[in-house]
């Protein structure tokens, strides 16, 4: 009988590994022709070259065809049959990509970032895979969600890529990350996952502090930025004074505010507010500080200083307390009108003439040390003139700007006279 062979088929061993296989009939089997064969889309068959044993190894070339084994009997005097083919394999493809777990770098802490890393298995195939065949890899943020006895994660929208900045928003739930591995054959990966602890709050930051205000004497400065680090508690700010090219800083008593009043004694300073950022749980951050440009003097107070100093003698009307050691704020009712005399030598507190009486010097002092005068932070209408340590004058005024014109003019002609210190004029009551 001619040599036949009869169930011709293709076993596959294992991922990548074909075995062919085939019944012959005829005679004794001499050396059968054994080859493989690629099948494309279109059913277009070509020969393998070089594929003459009963295995094949699956090569790059052969991904997205399926695989045919033929066999052609060869009885042992050499008669030669007809080739049958098996049936075609599935369509060949290589081993799926995939990640065999996820990582994270950065902490479950507010304002971290968090970064999936996928770890690649240590087998050559997948080396191979994702070298050569990976296409993109997909991911998806989940943020957990309790109601009652339930837990779960819900999707965050928009967040697709692998990395993710942790909101105040996630503080106290847990976060989880997918990952999805897809190849160009537009074949997906199991879904892998890594799961976070429950965020924690960050540490407590103040972020772009600024001082809001129009820069003169008269008005209200205020400090604000952005804070992050959990829930804001009881943050601290202070006020204090810097002069220009000077590191040293002067604070102000007193003034712990968001808000802050500026007076005559900050004209010439930077102010500065320093921040310090506190959660409410009591954690404390870094301070931070901001400052603005020195400050000025309000431009009409400093047109009416500027003509008393080029002038060097000025009077004004006030009313002197004449309880000299009272510090607290006494009624108009103890007061008594006084005339203030202000040249470039000297000042005087002069009580006005009457009809039976001369004029009389109460004060009279030169702008030597310990020459200074103080304001009153809780009365725009108060301040006091120290010549030494037994003379001095509360005095009171009609308006805040009539105080600073007087505060101004005396300080401008005190320091050409002597360059009285600015410690000594910084001095506040309250």
């Amino acid at each position: 009988a001619p040599p036949v062979v009869a169930n011709v088929r293709v076993k596959e061993l294992s991922l990548g590994i074909y075995s062919g296989e085939g019944e012959y009939f005829g005679g004794y089997e001499g050396e059968s022709l054994l080859s493989w064969h690629r099948k494309d889309s279109e059913g277009t068959v070509e020969l393998i070259n070089g594929a003459s044993s009963r295995t094949y190894n699956v090569t790059d070339s052969d991904y997205t065809f399926r695989l045919l084994f033929g066999y052609t009997p060869v009885r042992s005097d050499s008669v030669v049959g007809e080739l049958k083919l098996s049936d075609p394999t599935d369509i060949v493809f290589p081993e799926l990509p995939y990640a065999e777990m996820l990582a994270l770098t950065g902490k479950a802490v507010e304002g971290d970032l968090l970064t999936a890393v996928e770890v690649i298995p240590n087998s050559e195939m997948q080396q191979h895979v994702w070298s050569k065949y990976k296409k993109d890899i997909r991911y998806q943020w989940f943020c957990s969600s309790e109601v009652g006895d339930s837990f779960s994660y819900e999707p965050l929208p928009n967040k697709s890529s692998c990395s993710y900045r942790v909101r105040f928003e996630d503080i106290g739930r847990c976060l989880k990350c997918e990952c999805v591995v897809t190849d160009v054959f537009g074949r997906s990966s199991e879904v892998v996952y890594i799961e976070t602890t429950s965020v924690l709050p960050g540490i407590p930051r103040i972020h772009k502090l600024e001082i809001e205000g129009r820069g003169f004497h008269t008005n209200l400065y205020s400090v604000r930025g952005t804070y992050s680090g959990g829930k804001e508690g009881k943050s601290r700010v202070q006020w204090l004074r810097s002069m220009v090219g000077s590191p040293d800083l002067i604070s102000i008593p007193g003034e712990t505010g968001r808000m802050y009043e500026a007076n005559v004694d900050d004209v010439g300073y930077r102010l500065v507010a320093i921040y310090t950022p506190i959660r409410e749980d009591g954690v404390e951050g870094q301070s931070v500080s901001v400052s603005t440009d020195p400050i000025a003097v309000e431009p009409d107070v400093l047109k009416e200083v500027k003509q008393n100093l080029d002038l060097g003698s000025v009077k004004f009307e006030v009313l002197c307390d004449k309880d000299q050691t009272s510090k607290k704020i006494s009624s108009v009712g103890t007061y008594e009108r006084r005339v203030l005399e202000i040249n470039r030598k000297r000042v005087k507190v002069v009580k006005p003439a009457t009809k039976t009486s001369f004029p009389t010097t109460e004060i009279r002092g030169s702008y030597a040390p310990p020459f200074h005068v103080e304001l009153f932070r809780n009365d725009p209408h108060r301040l006091k003139i120290v010549v030494d340590s037994e003379n001095e004058a509360h005095l009171m005024v009609q308006s805040r700007h009539i105080r600073d014109v007087i505060v101004l003019v005396i300080r401008g002609l005190a320091q050409r006279f002597n360059s009285t210190s600015l410690n000594s004029l910084l001095k506040i009551e309250t």
